[in-house]
């Protein structure tokens, strides 16, 4: 759900949420609102949305979670899984810079290197 359109919805029957669901193009998350704690309710929309989104919320607000669990999505919202390390592998051009240890005018040169380069600086 991204602002500042939030879509809420009430239903009376179960096959209202199923053909709604059916016709969306999103897929990142999705959230269940309910009192009921026998499950009765939001059990068949967690089976129906597990197919469809990458987040189910229940009773709680659509959001960004800890790095430490993965970033997913479906249908037009995204392609698949992704944690915050592969996200950051996937933009990333892995870079080699070596030299001969042994050496020590290359030694020093790399020392320099690492010292003066904006490349192998930290962010």
């Amino acid at each position: 759900q991204f602002g500042p359109v939030l879509p809420i919805t009430t239903f009376n029957d179960i096959e209202e949420i199923h053909a709604a669901i059916k016709r969306s193009w999103n897929g990142q998350q999705a959230a269940v609102f309910t009192s009921d704690a026998t499950g009765e309710i939001a059990a068949p929309l967690v089976d129906r949305l597990s197919t469809v989104v990458g987040r189910i919320n229940i009773n709680v607000q659509c959001g960004r979670s800890p790095d430490v669990f993965p970033f997913s999505g479906r249908r037009s919202s995204a392609m698949g899984t992704m944690s915050v390390s592969e996200a950051l592998r996937g933009f990333s051009v892995e870079t080699v810079v070596a030299y001969a240890a042994s050496n020590d005018i290359s030694a020093a040169v790399a020392a320099g290197v690492d010292a003066k380069s904006n490349f192998l600086a930290p962010l």
